[in-house]
């Protein structure tokens, strides 16, 4: 069952802002204006990017606002004092998120705050936030596997945003980090198996048909014999992008020789990753942020939960989502009464989900 949601982990979503803080945040969203540098501030970050912003400034208004420290008509920059940030910080600590997870909410406060007063001396922030990531240890708490969808899917953002915005990593540093994020993103809206996992190739598996890539293995590809068929997830089509134009080639600059492989998933060495080392980096990831490991299967549990916790009534729905001929195979393995075709309504479920008020109680250091 999906944990309860505590009012202290809640990130309120931007219509639920002070008038003040969304003002200046529709500000910074609207199209850059060269002669005015308090226009369009955030136009700069990737659609992933300002998901995560939002999502960690609407956890330090929730703070301000059980702290009973929230005065709306001051302005962001000036909410944020020393003591403030020190007293929120130690509430994420005090909460079980990790290191890494804590430098990641205090470095989206950094930039929130920059995007609503650019010029903003808040670099303490940002070196707090940094103090903190290269001190970083894991956690080790014992956690049940089946971790919420929402906050799996938000570890691979995560990740992502870090890939890109964190200034001491080499280039291979970061395309590894980035790649891993989107695999665990992936995973989240497309469980496929392992198997057809690893053998993704641009040109065979994954395709673009106008502007919407595609994602297609025949019925001998697949261990269920149904065919895979329909688009990559919707949400996750700009991180595509980017993966492929930035990181990817970083990743194939291993391989010496003269035909680059087309494979998706690259690893350090330029060659395509096998399905030991994409489960070795899936499980190693995870287990850094929740404490225990998640194996690339158990997307698939996590797939037919949600479905079967929030809309019991169609358990088909996840049976068909996993390639399951029968619901009885689901139950069994997954304790919870065609692929892409029934991720459709999987989507659905996530995206109602995700939009209730997080309560991510767990960190990734």
């Amino acid at each position: 069952m999906p944990r309860a949601v505590s009012p202290d982990r809640r990130s309120l979503k931007v219509q639920a802002w002070p008038e003040l803080d969304q003002e200046l945040w529709a500000r910074a969203l609207e199209p850059a204006d060269p002669l005015d540098e308090e226009v369009g501030y955030a136009t700069r970050w990737k659609e992933v990017t300002l998901r995560g912003i939002e999502h960690g400034y609407g956890s330090w208004l929730n703070w301000l606002t059980l702290a009973g420290e929230l005065d709306p008509d001051i302005h962001p920059v000036e909410r944020a004092t020393r003591e403030r940030v020190r007293a929120y910080d130690a509430t994420l600590k005090a909460q079980g998120l990790a290191d890494y997870t804590r430098a990641q909410r205090l470095q989206g406060l950094a930039n929130s705050l920059k995007a609503m007063r650019p010029g903003a001396a808040v670099q303490w922030i940002q070196l707090a936030s940094s103090r903190i990531h290269g001190h970083a240890k894991p956690v080790r708490d014992v956690i049940k596997v089946l971790q919420p969808v929402e906050d799996v899917e938000k570890l691979g953002l995560d990740m992502m945003y870090a890939a890109d915005h964190d200034r001491f990593r080499t280039d291979s540093e970061r395309a590894v980090l980035y790649r891993d994020g989107l695999l665990i993103a992936f995973l989240t809206h497309r469980p496929v198996r392992l198997k057809n996992l690893t053998a993704i190739t641009i040109g065979r598996h994954l395709f673009r048909r106008g502007d919407e890539w595609r994602l297609e293995f025949t019925q001998a590809e697949t261990k269920g014999g149904d065919a895979i068929r329909g688009p990559w997830p919707a949400c996750l089509v700009e991180a595509l992008d980017h993966y492929l134009k930035k990181h990817r080639p970083v990743l194939l600059r291993g391989d010496k020789s003269k035909t680059p492989s087309e494979g998706l998933w690259i690893g350090l060495g330029g060659q395509p990753m096998g399905r030991d080392a994409i489960g070795f980096q899936i499980r190693g990831r995870t287990e850094e942020e929740f404490g225990t490991p998640i194996n690339p299967h158990a997307f698939r549990s996590i797939a037919a939960t949600t479905i079967a916790t929030v809309e019991p009534e169609n358990v088909q729905a996840a049976s068909t989502l996993l390639g399951h001929h029968s619901s009885r195979v689901t139950e069994k393995h997954y304790n919870r009464a065609k692929m892409i075709d029934a991720g459709d309504r999987y989507h659905t479920v996530f995206e109602t989900e995700r939009r209730k008020p997080s309560q991510r109680g767990r960190g990734r250091a």
